[in-house]
């Protein structure tokens, strides 16, 4: 007679098998890290198209200039020294935006962009805004920063 085999010991409700009927083991392995060395970052991706984007902001700018828009939806497409100037020019003006709607008075709109990039990541932008019948240009420079155009420098006419 031939010994018998063991019996695996099964403790009833613990009875669990841990392979997965694929041959994978239930419990995953950690995953292993990958070493690179050396090597540029990773590019930036590239800007939005700088006319469509500068026709865009430029309107925003005259109408945080008229009260209409807070000036804080520019701070992140601005730099330091433009949102500075920005925020000065609209407390300067008394600008509320809690004040009632204004009645009768005609709204800014950008009547032309022009656009010249000395660099494929530097925009400069003269724009003609007309309000009824007055006109009135802006200078811009846009830098390309993450993937975004950023202003750095206004001059309102």
């Amino acid at each position: 007679m031939s010994p018998a085999a063991p019996n695996p010991i099964t403790q009833g409700t613990l009875a669990l098998d841990f392979t997965l009927p694929t041959g994978v083991p239930a419990t995953p392995r950690p995953p292993a890290l990958t070493l690179i060395v050396g090597g540029d970052d990773p590019p930036e991706p590239p800007a939005p198209p700088a006319r469509a984007w500068a026709g865009r902001f430029v309107q925003a700018v005259v109408e945080v200039l008229a009260g209409d828009r807070p000036v804080q939806q520019l701070v992140r497409w601005t730099n330091q020294a433009v949102y500075a100037d920005l925020n000065l020019r609209v407390r300067r003006l008394g600008i509320d935006l809690r004040a009632p709607q204004r009645i009768g008075i005609a709204r800014s709109h950008v009547r032309s962009v022009h656009i010249c990039q000395p660099h494929p990541e530097v925009a400069e932008v003269a724009a003609h805004v007309r309000q009824g019948g007055r006109s009135r240009a802006i200078a811009a420079r846009f830098e390309a920063v993450e993937g975004r155009w950023q202003c750095t420098a206004l001059q309102l006419g």
